[in-house]
């Protein structure tokens, strides 16, 4: 499994990764919503789940700026 962080703004993430069993996640974290983790998840999606689209995934890493050689995984539906 791998996970990645990247703030976003004042106690905000974008996480993503890849799971063996999940696929492709990501996650959007806002920690200004409470203090509990889960009043604070705004978004969880995976491929095996919700049936997250890698093109969303993409587009959202680009957005958040997730590393270049994690878009040409994706691309080639590699693990990361």
């Amino acid at each position: 499994m791998s996970r990645y962080t990247i703030k976003t703004g004042k106690n905000k993430e974008f996480v993503y990764g890849f799971d063996h069993a999940l696929g492709y996640f990501y996650q959007l974290w806002d920690y200004n919503m409470g203090i509990e983790d889960e009043e604070c998840l705004i978004k969880d999606k995976s491929q095996l789940l919700e049936h997250l689209p890698k093109e969303e995934l993409l587009i959202l890493m680009e957005e958040y700026g997730a590393a270049k050689e994690h878009l040409y995984a994706l691309s080639l539906d590699l693990p990361f």
